[in-house]
């Protein structure tokens, strides 16, 4: 009996077969499984003959071990009209950027991604939260239409580490860990990846995640913190290099729920919430954003970093009291 997943990559591989001008991309500001899932799913439209355009947003150098930036699409936005568009990690139209009207103007749109909070909007859609990563799903799929590859396999390792911070997430399953050892059976260098996709840093990402530590709080089992931009760029970071500071104030004896929140800009407040058990992604929800029960996020327009603050605790509050 064919399941879900067989189905769909039935008629991925269609599709793929049938179309010419195929684009990829997961969401803006990319992490380790967007990165991962995309540069997973190229490599597989590669192996059917085919030549994607591949898009990545992100402007760090922590994935260089598997992003070939001269591989991403450079052209005119306005001028691509791709038969198809697989879109992986990405819980809602709106978090293409750029892509946003290119994945409207494509004829056929695939959706890949693992975000409960997920909208569906694709013609296709394969969203299942229970999956640890995206690149597990990616996995899933890939292998019922090709075999994995070592280079396939180092990208989506490197969004199995990341998504579940080295399978320790409670989203890790056994399937997942059956994933990872078949990805290592490929011969990658799972110690590099993850010294590289979890571990490395630049200096500039060092001190502001230095700063943030120094501005964090604990009270009512909720550790959080924040960024100006005026702190942000004294130390030369830029915002991809932000990734982690939750996570780590989640590690705080004694915090339940933790959130970061950084100034972009323009009134522009981006918020990366945290938990082990409380779901977080009701809060993030609450201001337009989404994810999972255990991480999520948002972007809030207030002109006052406090005041996104307050907003943010109060909704935590209500939900840790739930």
């Amino acid at each position: 009996m064919k399941t879900e997943i067989d189905v769909f990559a039935q008629e991925l591989r269609h599709y793929i077969e049938k179309s010419d001008k195929i684009a990829v991309s997961a969401h803006i500001n990319a992490d380790g499984d967007a990165i991962g899932s995309t540069l997973a799913m190229a490599a597989l439209i590669e192996k059917l003959g085919k030549k994607p355009f591949v898009f990545v947003y992100f402007k760090g150098s922590k994935f260089d071990f598997i992003l070939d930036k001269s591989r991403l699409y450079k052209g005119s936005m306005a001028e691509l009209s791709p038969e198809l568009f697989i879109c992986l990690d990405c819980g809602d139209i709106g978090r293409l950027g750029d892509g946003t009207e290119i994945f409207r103007r494509a004829a056929v749109t695939f959706n890949i991604d693992h975000h409960i909070s997920n909208t569906g909007f694709a013609d296709h859609n394969l969203v299942m939260p229970k999956a640890s990563s995206t690149c597990q799903l990616v996995y899933e799929v890939a292998s019922r239409i090709t075999d994995i590859d070592k280079y396939m396999a180092e990208c989506i390792y490197t969004g199995l580490i990341t998504d579940t911070c080295a399978f320790k997430h409670s989203q890790t399953s056994s399937r997942t860990m059956e994933i990872a050892g078949e990805l290592m059976s490929k011969g990658i260098d799972f110690s590099f990846i993850q010294s590289r996709a979890l571990h490395s840093h630049d200096m500039s990402a060092a001190k502001a995640f230095a700063k943030a530590v120094l501005n964090s709080e604990l009270k009512d089992g909720i550790c959080y913190t924040t960024l100006t931009l005026k702190e942000i760029r004294s130390v030369g970071a830029i915002f991809e290099q932000l990734d982690g500071i939750a996570e780590y104030c989640l590690n705080t004896n004694g915090a339940r729920v933790s959130v970061f929140l950084y100034e972009k800009g323009n009134n522009t407040i981006k918020c990366s919430f945290r938990s082990n058990g409380t779901d977080v992604n009701k809060a993030a929800a609450k201001f337009g954003g989404g994810g999972h029960i255990c991480a999520a996020g948002c972007t809030i327009e207030k002109s006052s970093l406090q005041d996104a603050l307050e907003a943010c605790l109060e909704e935590l509050r209500t939900e840790m009291n739930e």
